[in-house]
Protein backbone atom coordinates (compact mmCIF):
# COMPACT_ATOMS: atom_id res chain seq x y z
CA UNK A 1 0.00 0.00 0.00
CA UNK A 2 1.47 3.74 -0.87
CA UNK A 3 1.00 5.62 1.61
CA UNK A 4 2.27 9.64 1.57
CA UNK A 5 3.36 10.80 5.38
CA UNK A 6 1.76 14.70 5.40
CA UNK A 7 3.09 17.19 6.98
CA UNK A 8 0.17 18.02 9.15
CA UNK A 9 -2.84 16.48 11.28
CA UNK A 10 -5.70 17.42 9.12
CA UNK A 11 -3.71 16.58 5.82
CA UNK A 12 -4.47 12.81 6.36
CA UNK A 13 -8.18 12.86 5.93
CA UNK A 14 -7.39 14.80 2.26
CA UNK A 15 -4.83 12.31 1.04
CA UNK A 16 -5.92 9.37 -1.63
CA UNK A 17 -4.34 6.31 -0.33
CA UNK A 18 -3.64 2.84 -2.92
CA UNK A 19 -4.69 -0.42 -2.01
CA UNK A 20 -2.74 -2.89 -3.81
CA UNK A 21 -5.76 -4.39 -5.65
CA UNK A 22 -5.88 -1.88 -8.10
CA UNK A 23 -8.33 0.45 -6.06
CA UNK A 24 -7.82 3.93 -5.12
CA UNK A 25 -9.49 5.95 -2.17
CA UNK A 26 -10.35 8.93 -2.93
CA UNK A 27 -11.97 11.72 -0.85
CA UNK A 28 -15.23 11.86 -0.89
CA UNK A 29 -16.06 15.29 -2.93
CA UNK A 30 -19.67 16.27 -5.00
CA UNK A 31 -18.42 15.70 -8.37
CA UNK A 32 -18.55 11.39 -6.94
CA UNK A 33 -22.53 12.36 -6.07
CA UNK A 34 -23.94 10.56 -9.31
CA UNK A 35 -21.41 7.73 -9.43
CA UNK A 36 -22.14 7.05 -5.88
CA UNK A 37 -25.89 6.98 -6.24
CA UNK A 38 -25.81 4.88 -9.52
CA UNK A 39 -23.91 2.56 -7.31
CA UNK A 40 -26.33 2.74 -4.26
CA UNK A 41 -29.34 2.04 -6.30
CA UNK A 42 -27.92 -0.99 -7.74
CA UNK A 43 -27.44 -2.37 -4.34
CA UNK A 44 -30.65 -0.39 -1.71
CA UNK A 45 -31.16 -3.58 0.39
CA UNK A 46 -27.14 -3.13 1.61
CA UNK A 47 -27.05 -0.01 1.63
CA UNK A 48 -29.91 0.14 3.55
CA UNK A 49 -28.28 -1.83 6.31
CA UNK A 50 -24.71 0.44 6.16
CA UNK A 51 -26.94 3.83 6.50
CA UNK A 52 -29.94 2.61 8.86
CA UNK A 53 -30.83 6.27 8.99
CA UNK A 54 -31.84 6.35 5.07
CA UNK A 55 -36.02 6.69 4.98
CA UNK A 56 -37.42 4.42 3.16
CA UNK A 57 -39.93 6.58 2.33
CA UNK A 58 -38.42 9.29 0.69
CA UNK A 59 -35.71 8.96 -2.43
CA UNK A 60 -32.64 7.28 -2.39
CA UNK A 61 -31.27 10.26 -4.63
CA UNK A 62 -32.50 13.21 -2.84
CA UNK A 63 -30.87 11.97 0.86
CA UNK A 64 -27.30 10.42 -0.80
CA UNK A 65 -27.12 14.00 -2.18
CA UNK A 66 -28.08 15.65 0.92
CA UNK A 67 -25.40 13.20 2.94
CA UNK A 68 -22.89 14.51 0.82
CA UNK A 69 -23.27 18.11 0.92
CA UNK A 70 -23.53 17.50 4.38
CA UNK A 71 -20.40 15.74 5.11
CA UNK A 72 -17.95 17.57 2.70
CA UNK A 73 -19.58 21.27 2.74
CA UNK A 74 -21.95 21.74 5.61
CA UNK A 75 -21.45 23.47 8.77
CA UNK A 76 -20.31 20.12 10.84
CA UNK A 77 -18.33 18.34 7.97
CA UNK A 78 -15.33 18.59 10.06
CA UNK A 79 -16.98 16.22 11.77
CA UNK A 80 -16.83 13.69 8.84
CA UNK A 81 -14.38 12.07 6.84
CA UNK A 82 -15.16 9.99 3.83
CA UNK A 83 -13.38 7.78 1.38
CA UNK A 84 -14.68 6.45 -2.22
CA UNK A 85 -13.18 3.13 -3.44
CA UNK A 86 -12.87 3.18 -7.31
CA UNK A 87 -11.56 0.95 -9.45
CA UNK A 88 -8.74 1.97 -11.54
CA UNK A 89 -9.21 0.07 -14.38
CA UNK A 90 -12.87 1.32 -15.25
CA UNK A 91 -13.09 4.51 -12.95
CA UNK A 92 -15.98 3.24 -11.25
CA UNK A 93 -17.06 3.80 -7.55
CA UNK A 94 -17.06 0.33 -6.03
CA UNK A 95 -17.32 1.29 -2.25
CA UNK A 96 -17.24 4.01 0.23
CA UNK A 97 -15.91 4.03 3.79
CA UNK A 98 -15.46 6.46 6.13
CA UNK A 99 -15.49 8.19 9.87
CA UNK A 100 -18.22 10.05 12.01
CA UNK A 101 -16.60 11.70 14.86
CA UNK A 102 -18.61 10.98 17.79
CA UNK A 103 -16.69 12.53 20.36
CA UNK A 104 -13.84 14.74 21.59
CA UNK A 105 -11.46 14.98 24.24
CA UNK A 106 -12.32 18.28 26.26
CA UNK A 107 -9.74 20.53 27.52
CA UNK A 108 -9.99 19.28 31.12
CA UNK A 109 -9.98 16.02 29.84
CA UNK A 110 -6.98 16.29 27.58
CA UNK A 111 -4.52 13.95 29.12
CA UNK A 112 -7.33 11.12 29.65
CA UNK A 113 -6.58 8.71 27.14
CA UNK A 114 -10.26 7.31 25.46
CA UNK A 115 -11.63 10.36 24.38
CA UNK A 116 -11.08 11.20 20.29
CA UNK A 117 -13.86 8.84 19.58
CA UNK A 118 -14.63 7.67 15.78
CA UNK A 119 -17.49 5.78 14.55
CA UNK A 120 -15.73 3.64 11.39
CA UNK A 121 -18.81 2.38 8.41
CA UNK A 122 -18.73 1.23 5.20
CA UNK A 123 -20.12 -0.26 1.67
CA UNK A 124 -18.67 -2.17 -0.97
CA UNK A 125 -20.64 -2.76 -4.09
CA UNK A 126 -21.36 -6.80 -4.46
CA UNK A 127 -19.61 -7.42 -7.58
CA UNK A 128 -15.99 -6.53 -5.37
CA UNK A 129 -16.75 -8.53 -1.96
CA UNK A 130 -15.07 -10.87 -1.12
CA UNK A 131 -11.31 -9.43 -2.23
CA UNK A 132 -10.04 -8.43 0.66
CA UNK A 133 -11.19 -4.78 -0.15
CA UNK A 134 -13.16 -3.88 3.25
CA UNK A 135 -10.19 -5.35 5.26
CA UNK A 136 -7.83 -3.08 3.69
CA UNK A 137 -9.34 -0.13 4.16
CA UNK A 138 -10.01 -0.58 7.43
CA UNK A 139 -6.57 -0.95 8.00
CA UNK A 140 -5.64 2.13 6.53
CA UNK A 141 -8.83 3.84 8.24
CA UNK A 142 -7.39 2.53 11.25
CA UNK A 143 -3.86 3.80 10.56
CA UNK A 144 -5.13 7.13 9.78
CA UNK A 145 -7.08 7.66 12.82
CA UNK A 146 -3.87 6.98 14.61
CA UNK A 147 -1.96 9.26 13.24
CA UNK A 148 -4.75 12.03 13.35
CA UNK A 149 -4.45 11.34 17.01
CA UNK A 150 -7.71 9.48 17.60
CA UNK A 151 -8.35 7.67 21.04
CA UNK A 152 -10.72 4.98 19.68
CA UNK A 153 -12.34 3.56 16.55
CA UNK A 154 -15.36 2.14 16.89
CA UNK A 155 -17.06 -0.67 14.24
CA UNK A 156 -20.69 -1.81 14.22
CA UNK A 157 -22.42 -4.51 11.85
CA UNK A 158 -25.76 -5.15 11.93
CA UNK A 159 -26.38 -8.73 12.89
CA UNK A 160 -27.98 -9.65 10.08
CA UNK A 161 -25.07 -8.81 7.60
CA UNK A 162 -23.10 -12.06 8.53
CA UNK A 163 -20.40 -10.79 5.96
CA UNK A 164 -19.62 -7.29 7.77
CA UNK A 165 -19.55 -9.36 11.10
CA UNK A 166 -17.16 -11.64 10.10
CA UNK A 167 -14.89 -8.75 8.45
CA UNK A 168 -15.14 -6.38 11.90
CA UNK A 169 -14.27 -9.66 14.26
CA UNK A 170 -11.48 -9.99 11.87
CA UNK A 171 -10.19 -6.46 12.10
CA UNK A 172 -10.98 -6.40 15.69
CA UNK A 173 -8.29 -9.72 16.16
CA UNK A 174 -5.75 -8.12 13.62
CA UNK A 175 -5.66 -4.92 15.84
CA UNK A 176 -6.03 -5.89 19.26
CA UNK A 177 -9.70 -4.48 19.73
CA UNK A 178 -12.04 -5.17 22.35
CA UNK A 179 -15.81 -4.76 23.21
CA UNK A 180 -17.06 -1.41 22.58
CA UNK A 181 -18.14 -0.38 26.66
CA UNK A 182 -21.57 -1.91 26.21
CA UNK A 183 -20.78 -4.54 24.38
CA UNK A 184 -23.75 -3.39 21.44
CA UNK A 185 -24.98 -0.55 19.84
CA UNK A 186 -28.27 0.34 19.48
CA UNK A 187 -29.05 1.83 16.44
CA UNK A 188 -32.64 2.96 14.66
CA UNK A 189 -33.53 1.39 11.28
CA UNK A 190 -35.26 3.38 8.90
CA UNK A 191 -38.83 1.68 9.99
CA UNK A 192 -38.10 2.75 13.18
CA UNK A 193 -37.28 0.08 15.29
CA UNK A 194 -33.80 -0.36 17.46
CA UNK A 195 -30.92 -3.08 16.32
CA UNK A 196 -28.43 -4.29 18.57
CA UNK A 197 -25.66 -3.90 16.21
CA UNK A 198 -21.91 -5.55 17.69
CA UNK A 199 -19.73 -2.79 18.37
CA UNK A 200 -16.11 -2.66 19.02
CA UNK A 201 -13.71 -0.40 19.47
CA UNK A 202 -9.92 -0.54 18.04
CA UNK A 203 -7.46 1.89 20.67
CA UNK A 204 -5.20 3.76 18.49
CA UNK A 205 -4.39 6.30 21.01
CA UNK A 206 -1.52 6.18 22.77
Amino acid sequence: MNQVTPSEFEDWTRLEQDLESGIKLVPLNPNHTNALISAFTDDSSSVRIAMPWLDSSLSIEFQISSFIVDVTSGPNSNHYHHWVLIDTDSDEIVGLIGFDVVRFRTFERKSLSRGIHWNLGYWIAPDYRRRGLASDSIDIMINIAAKCGVDVVQLSANPLNVGGIITIRSAVQRHGGINSEFGVELIEDNEGNMVEYEAYWILTGE
